[in-house]
């Protein structure tokens, strides 16, 4: 094969038809899945209210590994961006929950000062302290009025 052909088939390439599966219609199905799920329906339509932001519990209720801490963590952190997104939510409610991120960042670096320096997990974790504290700071600081 030439040079030539090999960048023609590259720029030129040729696109397989799309041949639409039978009986497949995302809105149907979309609709089904949703009709099945009574939660995933809620969860689409309202945004988060002040009992969901204490959802996840707090790191230091858990204790068995520290991936499970850093899932809390990080679930801890998208609830508080969610709860940041939300137009009708006054800041003073969001003040335990940055407490609780203050905490997280403690807890995820006192985590990761116990674990091998080349971990990749303790990457990660450092990180997500890090995050969770300037977070927390920024929200004190008064950023976010």
């Amino acid at each position: 094969m030439k040079i030539q052909d090999m960048l023609a088939t590259f720029l030129n390439p040729v696109k397989p038809e799309a041949k639409p599966v039978q009986g497949a219609n995302f809105a149907e199905t979309l609709k089904e899945v949703l009709a099945a799920d009574p939660k995933a329906t809620a969860a689409t339509q309202a945004p988060p209210g002040l009992a969901q932001l204490s959802a996840v519990a707090p790191v230091a209720e858990v204790k068995s590994s520290p991936t499970e801490v850093l899932d809390a963590v990080l679930s801890r952190l998208d609830t508080y961006q969610k709860a940041l997104g939300q137009t009708g939510l006054p800041l003073k409610q969001l003040s335990s929950l940055v407490q609780n991120l203050e905490q997280d960042s403690q807890k995820l670096q006192t985590l990761a000062q116990g674990m091998p320096p080349n971990s990749p997990l303790k990457k990660v974790m450092e990180e997500a302290a890090a995050l969770a504290y300037t977070e927390s700071y920024k929200f004190n600081r008064g950023d976010y009025v």
